[in-house]
């Protein structure tokens, strides 16, 4: 590299700026201007392994005279890209002195500061074209220095430094990569920046590198596309299909005929295949060898050297010695994006999301419902979502005559069917109906009464409970959160999960036991209440996954329970509309299953009820306060403590509507029954007193209300104590309106 050994006093010409994706072209820009005499400051070859970056960068841009950004989206997505840009405009934000050089080298349009800016573009140029834009664009007469020349006579250029190629055409090293580039490829810009870091690191356990994570998620994509990017770094890629050893070895073969190390006719021992790759490897630099989809890593084949990299797809943990990248579901943007490229749709990008979302922006899940779209020659993702809504995972079998890619159920299976020991498929079913993150250990540990055996027995066991949520996360079946104790589960591996459950009712009838039991909602206490708001999502998603299989009456009558008691929940914490759809769908269940003059009917109208009282609907509240009074009325009775409690409900809604006298007639009706069935200082007779109190107080009546504030205050006191929350709020209550008949 010629800009390496020619610093001096004077300031370089260049500092290129990049992100590490866009490393090739990169490289090529400064091999080229280099060639033309120029000095690059680069980051590929200028700074050190280990240094620090921050202040080499600032190094470089004090002590080059002027800045190249080598813009894709990419870069502007990147903080020290943007922090680079930002330091280098400054010095000349009206492009007079055309210090800031920008070069686009992808077809986007840049926002804001750069919207009006003139580029070099080269990335619709062959090679030619763009070395005579970059060497036109970048020429000011007055730096620019003479162009060196070689002995021989030939201009020094980007084609004389080893391993640059150019981006823009294609050119690759020895290879036998299985397919093309996939134009659709799509994020993966931090994965693909850690494996370039760590290869580049020279660490001994980084030249191994392995992209991990469940089926689906585009390991063997992102291998491919790292290989496409970074090819300009090796002298030859070769991919090996590492399913089993003998993948391995056919792969190798090849190998062997290709470099020569063996005829194609000749009959050689496994042995012998296996040693003539790994002399090859041992003797020869620059090279990338990519295992494929590896279920077991063997030292008998793996390469020794150190002369190269190993990049390694697996579903599977490979143990520490191996570094591990673990590569998750699309961003939202990176699946809206993925699916407009992929179809051509760009005026779509809400029907586009909610896909995504359905789809758990799993990309495999993307690839097949963007090509079904595609073949469907549709304008919008709406229709396909519908059908997907309808049909469920079967809308997402291939459409490609080849069958180049599995449906997302048989991929998403493969890891499902390495589950051999009974207790651990046990915990895969039960972890399939709940919410798809937070599954935490302690929900099934502290609970294992109520799970089926052989799970109850091992989990009970706190040494072989253990292995079970390893075994899970080997297989990429659960991944453990991070920052979190909990672990996730993709929501369409639950979907997988739950048809092959589908025949084992038992397993959710466990979990709605279990629930039924545990699920609770403690006013005042706080542990409590957090664990609550962590239960509900799993009781939310288990009540929605096993509604199928919930099919008794005694079933539906514990599903109403606890979408009450989760509606109570939300109510308490001041979640209104949270506990309207909670209370909602439990009176359509009590409705239909005990009938409209059931009790716990008209405790749901009550609890509706209440609901719309706190969102102001009062009119609503009060039509659902009165069909609850009609049936606790017939059949409890007029003196019933639920009856008095729908009289003082109804009381409250009139009070809020200012008809505070039909107010006081309704909270007299709740009071007599009290004061008739109950103790006279029982806690629910307190609560009467409060509110005729607060009727009393929107009167303007203060004396009245202190009157009532007082009796209400008695009782809490002596039955709840002073610290409760309902005698301080009655104390407040007291302290406000003592203030307004004593103003300072």
């Amino acid at each position: 590299m010629s800009g390496v050994n020619k610093r001096s006093t004077k300031k370089d010409d260049f500092f290129i700026s990049y992100t590490g994706i866009d490393e090739e072209w990169a490289t090529w820009i400064a091999a080229v201007l280099e060639g033309e005499g120029y000095i690059c400051r680069i980051q590929a070859w200028d700074f050190r392994a280990g240094g620090n970056f921050v202040l080499d960068m600032h190094k470089a841009l004090l002590e080059c005279e002027r800045f190249i950004a080598v813009m894709s989206q990419d870069y502007f997505d990147s903080l020290y890209c943007n922090a680079e840009w930002a330091a280098a405009f400054t010095k000349d934000a009206t492009g007079e002195k055309r210090l800031f050089v920008p070069v686009r080298i992808a077809n986007f349009k840049p926002e804001g500061l750069f919207a009006a800016v003139h580029y070099i573009n080269l990335f619709d140029a062959d090679e030619d074209t763009a070395e005579e834009r970059l060497i036109s664009g970048v020429s000011v007469k007055d730096i620019r220095r003479p162009r060196s020349v070689y002995p021989g006579g030939k201009k020094a250029s980007a084609s004389d430094s080893p391993n640059v190629r150019f981006p823009g055409g294609g050119s690759l090293p020895p290879n036998n990569f299985p397919f093309n580039r996939n134009p659709h490829f799509t994020g993966r810009g931090k994965v693909f920046e850690r494996i370039s870091a760590a290869f580049e690191s020279g660490s001994e356990i980084s030249l191994t590198q392995a992209v991990t994570g469940m089926g689906g998620l585009g390991k063997t994509q992102t291998a491919l596309e790292y290989a496409y990017r970074y090819a300009h770094k090796y002298s030859l890629i070769w991919w090996v299909q590492a399913e089993d050893d003998s993948h391995v070895l056919a792969s190798y073969k090849q190998f062997s005929v290709k470099m020569g190390l063996a005829d194609e006719h000749q009959e050689i021992s496994e042995r012998r295949i296996i040693d003539n790759v790994l002399t090859w490897t041992d003797n020869n630099n620059g090279w990338l060898f990519i295992y494929d989809n590896v279920e077991k890593l063997s030292n008998e084949w793996r390469p020794r050297s150190s002369s190269g990299h190993v990049l390694i797809t697996t579903r599977n943990k490979l143990g520490r010695q191996i570094e591990a990248v673990d590569i998750s579901a699309f961003s939202a943007d990176e699946s809206v994006d993925f699916l407009e490229k992929s179809t051509g749709i760009k005026n779509d990008r809400d029907n586009a999301l909610k896909l995504a979302e359905r789809l758990g922006h799993l990309p495999l899940a993307l690839e097949q419902a963007a090509a079904a779209v595609a073949d469907d020659d549709s304008d919008s993702f709406g229709e396909y979502l519908s059908l997907l809504d309808k049909c469920g995972l079967r809308a997402l079998d291939s459409t490609d005559d080849d069958d180049a890619f599995k449906s997302v159920a048989a991929t998403l299976e493969v890891s499902i069917n390495k589950i051999n020991r009974e207790a651990t498929r046990q915990l895969l079913y039960l972890c399939s109906y709940i919410a798809p993150e937070n599954i935490e250990k302690w929900l099934f540990a502290e609970n294992a009464e109520f799970l089926p055996s052989p799970l109850r027995e091992v989990l009970q066991d706190p040494i072989d409970g253990r292995t079970l949520w390893a075994e899970l996360t080997k297989f990429s079946l659960l991944k453990k959160q991070e920052g979190e104790s909990g672990y996730a589960m993709h929501r369409l591996l639950q979907e997988v999960v739950r048809g092959k459950a589908a025949g084992e009712d038992n397993l959710a009838e466990c979990l709605l036991r279990m629930f039924g039991e545990i699920y609770a909602f403690s006013y005042g206490d706080v542990e409590s209440n957090s664990r609550f708001l962590r239960l509900s999502s799993h009781v939310e998603s288990f009540l929605a996954n096993a509604a199928s299989v919930l099919t008794s009456d005694e079933d539906k009558k514990t599903v109403a329970y606890l979408y009450s008691w989760g509606g109570v929940g939300f109510k308490n914490l001041g979640h209104y509309s949270r506990a309207l759809e909670w209370h909602e769908k439990a009176v359509v269940i009590r409705e239909r299953v005990l009938g409209v003059e059931h009790s716990s009917t008209a405790q749901s109208y009550n609890n509706i009820a209440f609901a719309y009282r706190h969102q102001s609907d009062y009119d609503k509240a009060l039509e659902l306060y009165q069909k609850a009074l009609v049936i606790r009325e017939k059949a409890l009775g007029l003196e019933h403590p639920s009856t008095a409690t729908t009289y003082n409900n109804i009381a409250v809604v009139y009070s809020k509507q200012g008809d505070y006298d039909e107010a006081l007639e309704w909270h007299q009706k709740a009071l007599d029954i009290r004061k008739k069935v109950l103790d006279k200082e029982h806690p629910d007779t307190a609560t009467i007193y409060h509110n005729i109190a607060g009727v009393y107080r929107n009167k303007g009546d203060y004396d009245k209300a202190l009157e009532w504030y007082q009796k209400a205050l008695a009782i809490r006191e002596k039955v709840l104590g002073s610290k409760h929350p309902y005698t301080i709020s009655t104390n407040k209550s007291i302290a406000e309106v003592t203030a307004t008949l004593s103003p300072q």
